[in-house]
C-alpha cells in the first residue's frame, strides 16, 4: 500500500441510476462502465500531487466483501460473502435492512424503481423490495457445472434489468431471461460450461460470455443465438475462459478472456476487430468504454490499461503493483478501480497517473460505484466503504 498521508478532498457527484434506468454493475444494461457525471470538480483531483482520501464511512460485515455496490433511493445496495444483501444509507452508511440468503454473494445487484435483482452462490435469484427488504420473488437455477479450471472463481453474474426484463448467467451455465415483476422464466439459453460474467444488453440483443470460452449474441426477445464467437485460447488455458463482462458501445463489444486477449467484435457479425495481447495474462476485469478509449485491468500484468477503441493500440500503462480484477469505472476526468493491493485508485484519463486513492487493509476485488459525490466499494478486509 502506499504511504498514508492524511488529505481531506471532496469526491465529485455521478450517478449511476436515474427513473429512465435501473442500476447495475457496469452502469447501463450496455455495461459501458460510464456514469453520467453531476458537479463533478475536477480540480480537487491532482496528478502531481496524488492524495490519500479518508472514509467517510465504513461498514463492518466480518466476511469478503467482492459484490459492487449500486446506489438508488439514497441507498447503497450491497452483497457480502456472509450470504447477506445489505442496504446501507448513502450518507452515512447505517444498515437499513438485510435480506439473507443461503449463499455467498459475489454477484453484484441491479435496481430498477421498486426492486433489487441478487443471484446468490446457492443458485437462487432474487427480487427484493427495495424499500423493505422483504421478498418479492425467488427463482432457482440448475445443477451447477463443475469448474473447466481450478481457483480464480471469485465472482458470480450479475442480473441486468433491461425494458422489465431480468438477464442472468448463472453456474449451470444457463443465460437467463427473468420477468422483473414476477421472476417468471420468459427463456433461457444453454451453454457448454458455467456463466460467471455478466451480461451486457443493447439494441435488441444480449451478450453473454461463458466459462466455455465463447461469447455468445442472443435476442434478447427468445434467446435465440444470433452468433457465436470462440477465443483462442492458450496452453494453460485452451478454452479460453471468460469471465469479463462485455461491454457495448459504438457498434462494437469488448471483452476480456482467460487466454490473455482483450477482444473488440463487430456487434452485428461477431467478425473480430481487434485483440489486445497481454502476453497470457488474464483479462478477468470488465472493460469500461468511453470517448474512444477502452479501460481494463490485467492480472499477471499488474496493469490498468487504455486502449483505443478503434485500433486496439495501448494508450497508456498503470503499474497497479499487483493483480486488477475489480472493474474500472468512468466519471469526468478520472477511472475508478479497485486494486489487489489494497487500494481503491483514481486515474487521470487522458494520461493514466494517480489522481488520488483510499486505502484499506485487504485486496479489493470489488469495483466501486460512485453516486453523488461519493464512491463505494467493498474489501476483503470486512468493510464496506464510502470516501467522499
Amino acid at each position: 500500500m502506499r504511504m498514508l498521508v492524511l488529505a481531506t478532498v471532496a469526491w465529485g457527484g455521478v450517478l449511476c441510476t436515474s427513473a429512465a434506468r435501473a442500476g447495475m454493475f457496469g452502469c447501463t444494461p450496455e455495461r459501458s462502465g460510464v456514469c453520467a457525471t453531476s458537479g463533478w470538480r475536477d480540480a480537487l483531483l491532482n496528478a502531481d500531487a496524488p492524495e490519500l482520501i479518508a472514509p467517510a464511512w465504513k461498514f463492518h460485515t466480518g466476511r469478503l466483501n467482492r459484490s459492487s455496490p449500486v446506489v438508488a433511493h439514497d441507498t447503497v445496495y450491497v452483497g457480502s460473502h456472509d450470504g447477506n444483501l445489505y442496504a446501507l444509507g448513502a450518507v452515512d452508511g447505517k444498515k437499513k435492512w438485510t435480506f439473507h440468503t443461503d449463499g455467498e454473494l459475489t454477484s453484484s445487484p441491479a435496481t430498477d424503481a421498486t426492486s433489487v435483482y441478487v443471484a446468490a452462490g446457492d443458485g437462487t435469484i432474487h427480487a427484493v423490495d427495495a424499500a423493505s427488504g422483504k421478498s418479492r420473488w425467488t427463482f432457482r437455477t440448475g445443477k451447477p457445472l463443475p469448474p473447466p479450471y481450478m481457483g480464480w472463481d471469485f465472482y458470480q453474474s450479475s442480473p441486468v434489468v433491461a425494458d422489465g426484463v431480468v438477464y442472468v448467467g448463472s453456474a449451470d451455465g444457463r443465460v437467463y431471461a427473468l420477468a422483473a415483476a414476477d421472476g417468471k422464466p420468459l427463456w433461457s439459453f444453454q451453454t457448454q460450461a458455467r456463466v460467471r460474467a455478466t451480461p451486457a444488453v443493447a439494441d435488441g440483443v444480449v451478450y453473454a460470455g461463458s466459462m466455455d470460452g465463447k461469447l455468445y449474441a442472443l435476442d434478447a426477445r427468445n434467446g435465440k443465438p444470433r452468433w457465436t464467437f470462440k477465443t483462442a485460447g492458450n496452453a494453460q488455458f485452451p478454452l479460453g475462459e471468460l469471465q469479463s463482462s462485455p461491454a457495448v458501445a459504438g457498434g462494437t463489444v469488448y471483452f476480456g478472456s482467460r487466454d490473455g486477449f482483450l477482444y473488440a467484435l463487430d456487434t452485428r457479425t461477431g467478425t473480430k476487430r481487434w485483440a489486445f495481447d497481454n502476453q497470457g495474462s488474464w483479462v478477468i476485469s470488465s472493460p469500461a468504454v468511453a470517448d474512444g478509449a477502452v479501460y481494463v485491468g490485467t492480472s499477471d500484468a499488474h496493469t490498468v490499461l487504455a486502449i483505443d477503441a478503434a485500433s486496439g493500440e495501448q494508450q497508456w500503462s498503470f503499474d497497479a503493483r499487483g493483480r486488477v480484477f475489480s472493474s474500472p469505472v468512468v466519471v469526468g476526468k478520472a477511472v475508478y478501480v479497485g486494486l489487489c493491493d489494497g487500494e481503491l485508485v483514481a486515474l487521470d484519463r487522458p494520461t493514466g497517473k494517480l489522481l488520488g486513492y483510499v486505502s484499506t487493509e485487504g485486496t479489493v476485488y470489488s469495483s466501486p460505484a460512485v453516486h453523488d459525490g461519493s464512491v463505494y466499494f467493498g474489501s476483503d478486509d470486512g468493510f464496506i466503504y464510502a470516501a467522499r
